[in-house]
C-alpha cells in the first residue's frame, strides 16, 4: 500500500511540475508577444532589409525633359525627379524612358506611346547612340515640325541634362536611318538646339 501511495505521489508531483512548466512557457510566450507588439516599430526598423535602406538613401536627380507645347512649335521643359544611380548610361536611359511615357502636365508627347528604347550607349567622345525600335518611325504622326520636335526632345533632354553627352545619334533597330518621317536627316549625330526651346 505504501509503495502504491508513493507512486501516486510521484505522479502527482510530476503532473504539477509539468503544469507549472507549461504555465511558465505560456506566460513567457504571452510576454514575448506583448513585447513584440509594444516595440513593433523599433523591431521593424532593426529588421528592415539593408537594400530598402539603400534605396531610401539614394539621391534623386532633377532633370528637365522636353516635350511639345500645345501649339506644336516649340519644346518646353518639364522637371522630373529620377533616381541618381551614378551611372550616366543608366540615368540617360531612364530619361529617355520618361520621354516615351510622356508629360505629366498639359504638354504634348513627342514620341509615339508604344516606342521601345532598345539600347543606349555613350562613347568616350561624348556621343550617345540611342537605339529605338521601328515604332518611332512607323507610328510617328509625320510633318516637319512634329519630326523636329521629336528629334530635339531626345537630343536636348540628353545633352542639357548630361554634360558628358555632346552629341546624339538616333538609330532605329541598330541602324542609321535617313529620317524618322522623311524631313530631317539622321545620318549624322546631332547637337543640342536651343532655338527649339520656348523662351
Amino acid at each position: 500500500m505504501k509503495l502504491k501511495s508513493k507512486k501516486k505521489g510521484r505522479k502527482k508531483s510530476r503532473k504539477k511540475a509539468r503544469t507549472r512548466k507549461l504555465l511558465l512557457l505560456l506566460l513567457l510566450i504571452g510576454l514575448g508577444g506583448f513585447m513584440v507588439y509594444l516595440f513593433r516599430q523599433e523591431i521593424l526598423h532593426v529588421l528592415k532589409p539593408p537594400v530598402e535602406e539603400e534605396v531610401a538613401k539614394k539621391e534623386k536627380k532633377v532633370m528637365t525633359l522636353f516635350f511639345s507645347e500645345e501649339e506644336g512649335e516649340y519644346l518646353v521643359g518639364e522637371k522630373r525627379q529620377l533616381l541618381k544611380t551614378g551611372g550616366i548610361e543608366e540615368e540617360a536611359r531612364e530619361a529617355v524612358l520618361e520621354l516615351i511615357k510622356g508629360p505629366k502636365g498639359k504638354l504634348i508627347p513627342t514620341l509615339p506611346a508604344h516606342t521601345r528604347l532598345l539600347t543606349l550607349h555613350i562613347d568616350q567622345s561624348g556621343l550617345a547612340k540611342v537605339n529605338f525600335d521601328q515604332t518611332l518611325s512607323k507610328e510617328h504622326p509625320g510633318g516637319s515640325s512634329a519630326e523636329m520636335l521629336t528629334i530635339y526632345s531626345i537630343v536636348n533632354s540628353l545633352t542639357l541634362n548630361f554634360p558628358q553627352i555632346k552629341r546624339v545619334q538616333i538609330l532605329i533597330n541598330g541602324e542609321k536611318v535617313e529620317s524618322i518621317a522623311g524631313h530631317i536627316s539622321l545620318k549624322q549625330p546631332l547637337s543640342s538646339n536651343l532655338s527649339m526651346v520656348k523662351k
